[in-house]
């Protein structure tokens, strides 16, 4: 299973994502998952990485090129994009399942282009997870809500996103879909 993982690059954040991170790699390792992700040797990016292949995931990175002096050496496969915008074309494209941790605006852009290319698609058969630690997509869970509320986004659509509550949880979800 190829999971793709967005996520932050920041070093200094809630030591309650930091363990998310943690334990999410932990579980990638032990399902023996493929861990795709943005390809940053920076911040919570890193740790992803190294502790998924530490704990037996395959990693496969995925940078624009503009970042090629980022790129995190401990991927098994490093693929460069001419851009963000086709970074998250390649990062959509390699994911069997989309899990997004506490991030920031990359984050966030990630996540809703993935669920807008679905949309656009009419694919509904991928799942994003969102990894909901200190409720910090609480807000985006409420605003897709009413999104449907009002008519303004496809029922199917925000159902591919699934909110759970800690990387243990989104762990055992990974299992489920497999």
């Amino acid at each position: 299973m190829n999971v793709t993982v967005y996520l932050s690059s920041r070093t200094n954040i809630n030591p309650a994502f930091k363990n998310a991170t943690e334990e999410l790699a932990k579980g990638l390792g032990r399902m023996r998952a493929t861990l795709v992700y943005g390809g940053s040797n920076a911040g919570q990016m890193h740790v992803l990485a190294a502790v998924a292949k530490a704990s037996g995931a395959k990693v496969t990175g995925v940078i624009p090129e503009v970042f090629r002096h980022l790129a995190d050496p401990v991927v098994d496969r490093m693929i460069y994009t001419k851009d963000l915008g086709e970074r998250k074309s390649v990062l959509r494209e390699l994911g069997d399942v989309y899990v997004a941790l506490p991030g920031g605006v990359g984050t966030l852009d990630e996540v809703m282009s993935t669920l807008a290319e679905m949309t656009v698609r009419r694919d509904y058969g991928k799942k994003i997870l969102l990894v909901n630690v200190d409720g910090v997509f609480d807000m985006l869970a409420g605003q897709l809500d009413k999104f449907v509320e009002l008519d303004l986004a496809d029922r199917k659509a925000v159902g591919t996103v699934e909110v759970v509550s800690s990387a243990e949880e989104c762990i055992e979800r990974l299992k489920q879909l497999t």
